[in-house]
């Protein structure tokens, strides 16, 4: 949040890093989200958005599954293409959306539904070891939490940045984090964790134990539209990531392109929709999840270094929001995803070093795009 409101620019974390360490940092954080982090964010969400159909309306069929999920990209593909304000709109619409059908699963399962208290004192027999609990396990979570700071991608979109970008990072991770646990709490009250388990679509099964077996389309809805929330939100901040490191001349020039009628980067748009469905025909969901979350592992940790290195290096730039607890709080923010991404590089090598050495594969092309353009606004490499 502190961040955001000192580069209120579209990029987020790209100018987080450049900011920080110099223009070669920022390319290539823009390079690893061009070619897997969005592309693959997208694709994977596709996938598990027909997840959700499948019980709905397609039959078991995986060629069927794969086209259901390239229509699911090429459709906010062109929502996002159509202008921010369709963004804009279809964002609210699958965010409320989703907000209120949860927030009603959650109260009427805690407070009529069919559970049990005694379902969180049941100990096991076998305790995990610390590791396991934080390695290959945190995957999906923090995938799951990636798009906490997607706003900040768009911030010379948003009025008075300085002051709303922090304020929607802020509530927008408190809200989400709430409302996450609660729903954990709520499955748990349902079933004891033994039978939860390993168990893909855990809402359905919940709300079938809690209230009946015609309850869990309702629930089934709220997590499609959050999935649709999710897409939407990631291919609407994403492109704006590669427009502000082609205005910085380090990008293809073609990516800034704004089109004539909606002003979107909608060539940016079209590159990331090509992309995600090359990697939905390539790829599985599990596949692309391990591949995105350790890049995006390292990157959040690379952000949060920026913000302990700008807080010494440039004391004096405006900061309409300060880190509360600092510098306890991103000390430990970087600590705690250090020891994750540790567990999940022993636990996947080979996933994390591709995702490794594509990102440190941008620096040959970082170098001639600085070469051919002579200048990239006078800041250091």
């Amino acid at each position: 949040a502190e961040l955001a409101g000192m580069f209120p620019k579209a990029g987020g974390d790209y100018q987080f890093l450049k900011a920080g360490y110099g223009h070669w940092a920022g390319f290539l954080l823009g390079w690893v989200n061009f070619w897997i982090i969005i592309p693959g964010s997208i694709a994977a969400l596709s996938l598990a958005l027909v997840s959700y159909l499948k019980p709905l309306l397609i039959p078991n069929d995986p060629f069927l599954e794969k086209g259901l999920a390239l229509g699911v990209i090429f459709f906010f593909s062109w929502i996002n293409y159509r202008g921010i304000r369709w963004g804009k709109t279809s964002q609210d619409f699958f965010t409320l959306g989703s907000l209120v059908i949860l927030i009603a699963f959650i109260v009427g399962g805690l407070i009529w539904g069919k559970g049990s208290w005694d379902h969180f004192t049941v100990a096991s027999s076998q305790p995990l070891p610390f590791s396991a609990i934080f390695g290959s396990a945190m995957i999906a979570i923090i995938f799951t939490y990636s798009g906490w700071f997607t706003s900040a991608y768009l911030g010379s979109e948003i009025k008075e940045p300085e002051r709303n970008l922090p304020l929607s990072l802020l509530l927008g991770t408190a809200i989400v984090g709430i409302l996450y646990t609660l729903i954990n709490v709520t499955y748990l009250y349902a079933l004891p964790i033994g039978e939860i388990a390993g168990v893909v679509n855990a809402g359905e099964v919940t709300a079938a134990a809690l209230f009946n077996p015609t309850i869990t389309v309702a629930v089934s809805v709220a997590i499609i539209l959050a999935i649709c929330s999710s897409i939407n939100a990631t291919m609407m901040g994403g492109s704006r990531i590669f427009y502000a490191m082609s205005e910085d001349k380090i990008f293809w020039s073609f990516l800034k392109t704004l089109h004539r009628k909606f002003h979107t980067p909608h060539l940016s748009i079209v590159s990331q929709t090509v992309l995600a469905v090359v990697l939905v025909c390539l790829g599985t969901f599990n596949q692309l999840l391990s591949y995105v979350v350790f890049v995006m592992l390292i990157v959040s940790i690379a952000t949060g270094a920026v913000h302990l290195i700008l807080r010494w290096k440039k004391p004096g730039l405006f900061r309409p929001y300060q880190t509360w607890g600092y510098p306890a709080v991103p000390v430990l923010f970087i600590v705690v995803y250090l020891w994750i991404s540790l567990q999940i590089f022993m636990d996947k090598p080979s996933t994390s070093l591709a995702g490794l050495f594509l990102a440190v594969s941008g620096l040959p092309f970082y170098f001639f795009w600085k070469k051919s353009n002579k200048s990239i606004g006078g800041a250091k490499t």
